[in-house]
């Protein structure tokens, strides 16, 4: 443009102007001689010392000059940045790898402590070399493998909270803080803290430790850091409006359309939640912190509320629209790329290329599906049974176990190469547990889902899916062959879920503002500026009376009561008046009668 080109010839003149000037300084830096009666050997002044200048670059044409400004960039500083992130699942670990990785990319220097809270095997996850990974152990003795073993043979069946044996099972993680307690008295982790002198650090949500260990190792400042949607005590804490009405507690089997019963569930889950997460984890945790290190360690439920940015795994396009806070970040699919898919591996794409549609099926890591009741099993061979022309693939950790029960176009595999099957163009969908990272998956790659939530914020996820149109909700209590069968069919026949999928995957590429772009930013901001206490509502400071207004809603009862009660006296009264004025009158006509 004409704009341009008279910005090039600027910079071109300016470059010209002072290549003269600096040669008419050489001159006459050599021309100058000493004032008469200067000694040789006096010595010389002082000379301040400043940044080396780059030389100017050689500017041949206006072109050249729109080239060197297009490849400028300006200077930025690098942090040390410190992650800590709970090593307890697959999803978990990817999830704090990306996160890292951008930020590496962007120039930083990134270290992950991964923290050990229980014995479990090793998840299996390529993290950049250039990430420094700490690996840190917090157990304490639990059987990690045991109780995600126990949680998962939960998971696939409807079990009251008030069975015992899964009362037992949850009582474990009422035990996570002792984790804490073994971090807080590593000496040699602390100290690693220390001596990086991080600028910033991010922080998982499942427990308040790290935030205590930010506080004790004097990191300037952090960011807590949601595997998810927005938890409800974060939320809560950071002074984020919580609306039980059509947000229910996300642990919760509900959606945002609510009945009458389910927003009594939804008031009094908000309630028991605001208690249990403080009872199981934030006050035995800040106990842990006083134990070490003194009486005055202050609560970690005040530092908590104190959190200058919260990053979230979640995006306000494919999520329920709720009220947030400014300092609330959505940074929902950081580091999940659009890609074209990988060629697959023969065992995989002789099947897809004989097959006129594909659908993948995957539960996670945490709930395998070997665990699955027999009955969920036969409902779902059965289905797949009906739709000869379809090629369903399975991750199923143990494939010779039903290797024998399988319908002809099932294939299960330990591993599946699920980002590129979901990828190909002939793939109708993902059967799958609702968890989180799958419901991305299948946003990234514009295709529906078959969700069946089954703990956690699953359901909540399964609701979410239907909500949006690109996805069917079959609940755990009802997985039948009836009902797996009407899903399948659905998924096959129905264009639209397709169609609000591939809507949801155009809107996400073209955002305004991506995900890595708004991770980056706010780390280098909140890095520079330390303090966001502009962003921290008064509404953390509140009672629950006074947040609530019952004060106020008291007040203006009494005052309503008051001048209703006025009303009825005041109504009362003149209704008497009238009466004893009727009677009165009566009495005078009855006088005048007796009278005549």
């Amino acid at each position: 443009s004409k704009r341009l080109q008279m910005r090039a010839y600027l910079v071109l003149l300016g470059v010209v102007l002072l290549a003269a000037a600096a040669a008419a300084g050489n001159a006459a830096s050599s021309d100058k001689s000493a004032p008469d009666g200067a000694k040789k050997d006096a010595p010389a002044p002082p000379v301040k010392t400043a940044r080396a200048r780059a030389p100017a670059p050689v500017v041949s044409s206006p072109e050249e000059a729109v080239k060197i400004l297009a490849e400028q960039k300006e200077d930025k500083p690098k942090y040390k940045i410190a992650i800590f992130a709970p090593y307890m699942a697959n999803s978990q670990v990817i999830w704090n790898k990306r996160v890292g990785e951008e930020l590496m990319k962007a120039g930083h220097d990134v270290t992950i402590y991964m923290m050990t809270m229980f014995a479990i095997k090793n998840p299996k996850v390529e993290i950049d070399e250039r990430i420094r990974v700490v690996m840190v152990n917090g157990s304490f003795g639990m059987d990690g493998e045991k109780l995600m073993e126990d949680q998962a043979r939960f998971a696939f069946n409807d079990v009251p909270i008030w069975n015992a044996d899964f009362r037992k099972v949850m009582s474990r993680f009422g035990e996570m803080y002792k984790s804490c307690e073994v971090f807080v008295k590593d000496k040699a982790f602390l100290a690693d803290i220390e001596y990086s002198k991080f600028d910033i650090a991010f922080t998982h949500m499942y427990n308040f430790c790290p935030i205590g260990i930010i506080h004790k190792t004097k990191i300037p400042t952090w960011v807590w850091l949601n595997s998810g949607a927005l938890v409800d005590f974060v939320a809560e804490l950071t002074g984020v409006p919580v609306t039980p009405s059509y947000c229910p507690p996300m642990m919760m089997d509900a959606g945002d359309k609510l009945t009458f019963v389910e927003r009594v569930k939804s008031v009094a889950g908000h309630l028991i939640f605001k208690f249990l997460w403080k009872g199981m984890t934030a006050n035995k945790e800040t106990a842990v912190f006083r134990a070490e290190f003194g009486e005055d360690f202050p609560d970690l439920v005040d530092l908590a509320s104190q959190a200058p940015l919260v990053m979230v795994n979640s995006n306000e396009l494919y999520d329920f629209a709720r009220p947030t806070l400014s300092k609330i970040v959505n940074i929902g699919g950081v580091g999940i790329k659009s890609k074209d898919a990988k060629p697959l591996k023969p065992e995989f794409a002789e099947r897809v290329e004989k097959a006129k549609a594909v659908v993948v099926m995957s539960f996670g890591s945490i709930a395998p599906m070997y665990l699955m009741p027999e009955h969920w099993k036969e409902a779902y061979f059965h289905a797949f049974s009906q739709f000869p022309d379809v090629q369903f693939f399975l991750r199923y950790e143990r494939p010779e176990e039903i290797a024998d029960i399988l319908p002809p176009n099932a294939y299960a595999a330990k591993w599946l190469p699920q980002t590129d099957l979901l990828l190909h163009p002939k793939t109708l969908g993902l059967i799958s547990h609702g968890g989180y990272n799958s419901v991305q998956d299948v946003l990234f790659a514009g295709v529906p889902i078959v969700a069946t939530g089954l703990f956690g914020d699953q359901p909540r996820n399964a609701h979410l899916v239907e909500r949006l149109g690109m996805g069917i909700n079959v609940h755990k209590t009802k997985v039948s062959k009836e009902t797996v069968t009407a899903a399948l069919r659905r998924l096959v026949e129905d264009k639209s879920l397709k169609a609000n999928a591939q809507r949801l995957k155009s809107m996400i590429a073209t955002k305004p503002v991506n995900a890595e772009t708004l991770l980056v930013r706010w780390t280098e901001f909140l890095a520079q500026h330390k303090k966001l206490d502009n962003l921290v509502p008064y509404g953390t400071e509140l009672s629950f009376f006074v947040y609530h207004s019952l004060d106020v809603i008291c007040f203006l009862a009494v005052v309503v009561f008051t001048v209703l009660a006025l009303i009825f006296v005041a109504i009362r009264s003149l209704l008497r008046c009238c009466g004893l004025c009727k009677r009165c009158q009566k009495s005078t006509v009855d006088d005048k009668k007796k009278k005549q």
